[in-house]
């Protein structure tokens, strides 16, 4: 009778043991998961290849055809630019390492998308068109984006505002050298009496060796940005940004996306060229 109350004790034990690890578990795991469905991959269609969707119906121009996806189907590329700083909105920017070529994902929602993110964007009833001369991927829900991994940074290429403007780096990660702002009194961004727009341009020249001016662009920033109110960097240095263009049906300006002002971004502290 003992060794069988002993026994029955010993179930007990092991039994709530059991119940107490199987209630931990499901606090930290929010077991049961929810029952999460995988937008289906379909065919892949990489991001040269949206390229030549728009090649075929004219030129990346605006007011371009939209192409709608009615299928499904897949684009695969490392997330460049994200909304961490403000600076973007429900937008990312999205590269192929083994090409180069990049597009802006535009968003119906706001994301948790972070920059290095390896991702795969399920094109089904999103729209492939142009904002002013920017080719976007847009309308996609927030759910049809799949994180496959994480830190696979892609690295900004080298390269000159000249080779910006003939349209070799549109949407692209790049860095620019040599480079100084025209007025580095200004701040980043800063809303203007009477203006309704929340975006700011500030002029940046580009240099050669011997000071010899080479170049110049815009660089736009938001008002929302957690950096537009710090004052621009004073010197001359290297720049990190996504190339944007804007075009209307008269003229076409190239500018410069920023996605954040750290050290990693933009280091701008050797001696101007005046």
């Amino acid at each position: 009778m003992k060794k069988l109350l002993k026994y029955s004790l010993l179930v007990l034990f092991i039994a709530g043991v059991l119940s107490s690890c199987m209630d931990k578990n499901a606090r930290k795991n929010n077991y049961p998961a929810p029952n999460i469905e995988l937008p289906p991959v379909g065919d892949t269609i990489p991001i040269d290849s949206l390229y030549k969707i728009w090649i075929n119906a004219g030129s990346l121009a605006d007011y371009a055809n939209d192409t709608i996806f009615n299928h499904d189907c897949s684009v695969f590329g490392i997330i460049t630019a994200d909304e961490t700083s403000g600076n973007l909105y429900k937008a990312a920017f999205l590269q192929d390492r083994a090409t180069g070529k990049a597009i802006e994902l535009y968003m119906k929602s706001v994301t948790g998308l972070r920059i290095g993110d390896s991702v795969r964007v399920c094109l089904k009833g999103a729209v492939l068109g142009v904002y002013r001369g920017t080719p976007q991927i847009q309308n996609i829900e927030s759910n049809k984006v799949v994180v496959l991994d994480n830190c696979k940074y892609i690295d900004p290429v080298v390269t000159t505002i000249a080779n910006i403007e003939s349209q070799q780096h549109l949407c692209q990660l790049i860095t620019l050298e040599n480079v100084q702002f025209a007025d580095p009194s200004l701040v980043w961004a800063e809303k203007e009496v009477g203006s309704t727009s929340n975006y700011c341009n500030r002029t940046l020249y580009q240099y050669d060796d011997n000071c010899n001016k080479i170049g110049e662009i815009i660089v736009r920033t938001s008002t929302y940005a957690a950096f537009a109110n710090q004052q621009l960097p004073q010197g001359k240095g290297r720049l990190n940004a996504i190339v944007t263009v804007y075009q209307t049906q008269n003229n076409q300006t190239w500018q410069l996306v920023m996605r954040g002002v750290g050290p990693a971004e933009v280091s701008m502290d050797g001696p101007r060229c005046e």
